[in-house]
């Protein structure tokens, strides 16, 4: 379906935005529960949301929730600027595929359908120090592995990764997309210490400069300075807005690849909320560039998909709640 960077450009063209009309509808609903108008908070927006990208008249439906998550390999990790070693990628992979990873207790726990992929982890993508990071055809397979892992049948769909040193990359399409100076955004990841910290940030500086000349659109900056499994995730979120299925977002790594899709077609920016806050100062910078507020706030920064997991338990709980809330009629309440 996709091979070249023109064929995702053209398939994500019709796109549509989430109804803002059928929103305001929606939320009417609510003030016929019995609870006060808008005594649940974020739970009404919550649910009303949901609905309205599903394009549902009447309720939202939760009955298949779903998170699929891409791990990869980045070779400007030869540089230094992960504290864990790049071998910890490929024992990741069989840690979710056996089930015992920090997702796969989250997506039990919350009911989620969970899938993980591995986005050639044995192959690093090139150091975007010194030549760009994948070839079009690289970014487009990973895009098209993104964009067919999304269940047709889902109502609410997250993306989680995994990759060693991937803040990197991450930071350099955020600081590029959103014009913030890469300086001011520079995380610690896994744990670098402040030395390893300077260097990291000296390190993705120089790095920009030497790729400046290549970013030029979305997808030329995500072959530049991005990753495998970010392009896999770029592919599953637009391929989740175009079935019309609810996004939830997690960290700094799923915001540079929400970027990249938000980028390409704004009207998935109405598709998307975000998971939860992550301490990775990149992730505030892309909250604050789309208007986004996050569901949590746990000082949350493994990754994986977590936070998203996490936000999903809420969103469920948002879900429940309008759909088996008594109306004031059927209560016998009268005000």
């Amino acid at each position: 379906m996709f091979k070249k960077f023109s064929d995702i450009t053209r398939a994500t063209a019709t796109i549509s935005a989430a109804d803002p009309d059928l929103f305001q509808s929606i939320a009417q609903i609510w003030n016929t529960r019995t609870k006060p108008p808008g005594s649940l908070g974020k739970l009404e927006e919550i649910a009303t949301w949901i609905a309205s990208v599903q394009q549902t008249r009447g309720a939202p439906t939760l009955s298949f929730p779903s998170l699929r998550l891409f791990a990869g390999s980045h070779g400007i990790t030869e540089m230094g600027v992960s504290m864990c070693p790049a071998h910890v990628n490929e024992q990741m992979v069989a840690n979710f595929h056996n089930g015992g990873a920090a997702i796969n207790a989250l997506c039990r726990s919350n009911q989620i359908d969970f899938k993980s992929y591995d986005v050639d982890v044995h192959c690093p993508t090139k150091n975007f120090y010194y030549q760009a990071a994948m070839t079009e055809e690289e970014t487009v397979e990973a895009f098209h592995l993104g964009w067919q892992s999304v269940p047709a049948f889902s109502d609410l769909f997250a993306v989680g990764e995994m990759g060693i040193g991937n803040t990197t990359p991450s930071t350099a399409v955020i600081a590029t997309i959103t014009r913030t100076p890469v300086e001011t955004i520079v995380g610690r990841g896994a744990g670098l210490t402040d030395e390893r910290l300077q260097q990291k940030t000296e390190i993705l500086a120089t790095a920009l400069r030497n790729r400046k000349k290549e970013l030029t659109d979305p997808l030329s900056i995500l072959a530049s300075v991005g990753g495998r499994e970010i392009a896999a995730m770029v592919g599953a979120i637009l391929s989740a807005a175009d079935k019309n299925i609810p996004i939830v977002l997690d960290g700094v790594i799923s915001a540079a690849s929400a970027s990249i899709a938000f980028e390409l077609q704004p009207n998935v920016i109405s598709k998307c909320i975000a998971g939860h806050l992550s301490v990775e100062p990149a992730h505030n910078a892309f909250l604050k560039h789309y208007q986004l507020t996050p569901i949590l706030d746990l000082g949350m920064r493994l990754g994986e998909g977590t936070g998203a997991a996490v936000a999903m338990g809420v969103i469920r709980n948002a879900v429940d709640t309008f759909n088996q809330m008594a109306t004031f009629e059927q209560a016998g309440v009268q005000l």
